[in-house]
């Protein structure tokens, strides 16, 4: 019931009143005899909580104090909390030693930055790719690195997309920069070298750059003598008609792989320096209303819902190309009779640009990889319908300039949405919603 430390004083306590007691009976001083031990029990008290400061003052290192009863058990539950707080210390102090050892043979250079972006702590490769030495610890980061693009990206505190730069420090190099917030306003500053990754990513892009425009030339030459023999009449041509037919549906369709594959090596290697502006969306999907009619040829009903107020900024072709991409797709999975359902609104968000159809729908497995180059989840119901398999690779890189994101719901059987949510800070609406 009572601690070791509390059923001594208690016992104390007992034995000197017995004591006192009996000296008393023997004296008949019992005012003086109980006004002294009263008078001892204070001072002895006030002796041991003496002892006790001293003890905490010189450290808990030092030997217990001469105190028995309560201050006897208070020091030792102090100790023993001490000696346990002293052991998760080393523990926590043995981890951070062997992170930051860890952390020096990382080949990434990391640097720890606090709320005003002084440097905290760096790593050993910090000195090889930033030229970080020991006295610029406290120093601010702008002031070390002065890439204007960087300080930029610093600046802007929008840290979900990594920098990609070719030089730093006046090394002629890529990097890409990563800055990672973490506990209370601090940044972990993290510079990868992935020169030979852009240069092989560099070379593979120039591979499909140049055969898909070096086989321009004879795939055009072919189709133009194909169509040439369809046109002719001749002595077996109801023979031949066929296969002249179908050779001529395949070079078109190798003809649009090498334009979307054009099409994307540019997006990748190219830089857009065009000013972007408010493109006007909903004229864009006007077109497009009639154009999907078209593509449809009437198999489809076609409903499009459009906030004629909503503008978004950045650049009109491009965006035309994920609209297109989008309800061109829709058309092509949806079966004769299906609906087809387009949608561009706004909310607290941002701005959503969706379509659904009532197709054939996509397996959740397949979801994932659908913006990989020529996947497809059914091969031959994708080359019968003219799919290259490159639209929503396109559609991605696109969306991705504009910190947009893809996303798809979709059920076998049922059909499926594609949406395209823009940020909040791209979003115009224009005085007319405001009438």
């Amino acid at each position: 019931m009572f601690s070791s430390g509390v059923k001594r004083e208690l016992t104390w306590i007992v034995t000197t009143l017995w004591a006192l007691l009996f000296f008393c009976w023997l004296t008949d001083w019992w005012i003086e005899g109980f006004v002294f031990y009263l008078l001892f029990y204070i001072a002895r008290q006030l002796w041991s909580m003496r002892k006790f400061e001293k003890w905490m003052e010189g450290g808990t290192q030092a030997a217990f104090p001469p105190a028995s009863g309560l201050w006897s058990e208070l020091t030792y539950l102090v100790s023993r909390k001490q000696r346990a707080l002293e052991k998760h210390a080393d523990l926590q102090f043995y981890k951070s030693e062997q992170f930051k050892a860890a952390s020096m043979l990382i080949p990434d250079a990391i640097v720890s930055l606090d709320q005003q972006n002084h440097i905290e702590w760096f790593n050993a490769t910090s000195e090889k790719i930033l030229e970080l030495r020991r006295q610029d610890v406290g120093r601010k980061i702008e002031g070390l690195i002065r890439q204007p693009q960087f300080i930029e990206y610093l600046k802007a505190q929008s840290y979900q997309k990594s920098l990609t730069i070719h030089s730093l420090q006046g090394v002629q190099r890529t990097f890409r920069i990563k800055i990672i917030p973490y506990f209370d306003n601090h940044k972990l500053l993290i510079v990868r070298d992935i020169t030979d990754l852009y240069n092989m990513a560099q070379i593979r892009r120039d591979f499909i750059a140049n055969a898909s425009h070096e086989l321009r030339t004879p795939l055009t030459v072919l189709k133009g003598y194909l169509e040439a023999m369809i046109d002719t009449p001749g002595p077996h041509q109801d023979m031949w008609l066929p296969a002249l037919q179908n050779m001529e549906n395949q070079s078109e369709r190798m003809q649009a792989i090498l334009e979307d594959l054009l099409t994307l090596s540019k997006m990748e290697s190219e830089t857009i320096t065009a000013k972007e502006v408010m493109v006007d969306v909903p004229g864009i999907l006007k077109k497009l209303h009639t154009e999907a009619e078209q593509l449809s040829q009437g198999q489809h009903d076609f409903e499009f819902a459009v906030d004629d107020t909503l503008l978004i900024k950045g650049h009109p072709e491009p965006l035309k190309s994920v609209f297109m991409n989008l309800v061109s797709n829709a058309v092509r999975y949806t079966p004769a009779g299906g609906k087809i359902s387009v949608r561009w609104y706004h909310d607290a968000k941002g701005a959503h640009f969706a379509v659904t159809d009532t197709g054939i729908g996509i397996a959740r497995e397949h979801i994932p990889r659908l913006t990989e180059r020529f996947y497809r989840v059914d091969t031959a119901r994708s080359r019968a319908t003219g799919g290259t398999g490159l639209g929503l690779a396109i559609v991605k890189h696109i969306l991705e300039r504009y910190n947009a994101k893809l996303h798809v719901d979709s059920l076998i059987g049922k059909g499926s949405t594609f949406r395209c949510d823009f940020p909040l800070q791209r979003v115009q609406v224009s005085e007319a919603a405001n009438e």
